[in-house]
This record gives C-alpha cells, structure tokens and sequence, in this order.
C-alpha cells in the first residue's frame, strides 16, 4: 500500500550532511538544506513547515527534543551507517526514480522533459547516449542518468542489501 503524503517525512539537513540532502533529495525526499542558517532560524523553520531535523549537532538535537520536534541524531562517519540511523527512525523507501527525484541543488520536484527540448543545453555526447532527461521545475537543472546516478544506484544497492 502506498505512503499518503502527509505519512511521507519531509526533513531538514543541518549544515554538517550536505551529502546525506543531496541523497535524500534524489530519492524523492523533502529535505531542506543551507549551509549557513543558525539554529534558531533552523529551528523556526522546521516547526513551521512540520519536518524533521537530521543533524550531528548535539546541541541543535537537544534543543529540538525540548521543543518537542522530530530528530534523527546522527553519530556515524559513514554515509551508509548514517542512512540506516534515519532508516532506524523513519520509514524511508530507498528506490531511485528520476521521475519521483527532487533536483539535488533547490530541492524543486523535477519533470521528464523530451530531450529535443534541451538539446542546446546538455552536451553533444550526452545527448547521444541518452534518452530520458529530466529538468528542475526551480531552477531548471537539466539531469540525465550520469555518473553521480551510477554511483547513487551503488549506494542504494548497499543499503538494500542490508535491509533484506
């Protein structure tokens, strides 16, 4: 049975796991990320919009339990080790579907795009050895399945391994 959308999490990355947004992002998740906010705006942002705060920052998580907001502490070095820590609390789906992604820089849903439409946009090789391209509805990044594709679809393949 499918997540309705107000049971799919929606996160706030602290400035320490721009990697771990970055991830979550191409796996479809909500996750807001800045590499320069305090915590009290971190913190205002957060209650607002209803989301969950992932962070190595022992204070920020102390303050969030206080104020009764959703944290995931995160204690590994290791991405993958990171990953379970939020899969630990959160019912995550790891799949990687670049029509369900989310553009890895803005955060914006992205949409399949024909590719004779961006063809000015993404160079002569790429656009002969691919034919799905998806661009950012914000700020109309054009994607493609790259190397930084290849290598997410290794690091989905580990978790999932380790899920079964």
């Amino acid at each position: 049975m499918p997540l309705k959308a107000e049971d799919v999490p929606i996160f706030f990355v602290d400035a320490m796991l721009g990697n771990i947004a970055r991830k979550l992002r191409l796996l479809g998740y909500d996750s807001q990320y800045f590499s320069d906010i305090d915590d009290e705006k971190l913190i205002e942002s957060v209650i607002k919009e209803k989301r969950t705060i992932i962070s190595k920052d022992v204070e920020l998580i102390n303050k969030a339990k206080k104020l009764g907001i959703r944290s995931i502490h995160i204690i590994q070095k290791d991405e993958i080790e990171q990953f379970f820590e939020i899969i630990s609390d959160v019912n995550l789906k790891i799949q990687i579907n670049g029509d369900t992604s989310r553009c890895p820089k803005c955060n914006s849903l992205t949409e399949s795009v024909d590719k004779e439409i961006i063809k000015e946009k993404i160079p002569q090789g790429v656009f002969k050895s691919n034919d799905r391209f998806w661009r950012c509805k914000g700020c109309n990044k054009v994607y493609w399945e790259g190397t930084h594709i290849k290598n997410l679809q290794e690091f989905v393949g580990k978790i999932n391994e380790r899920l079964q």
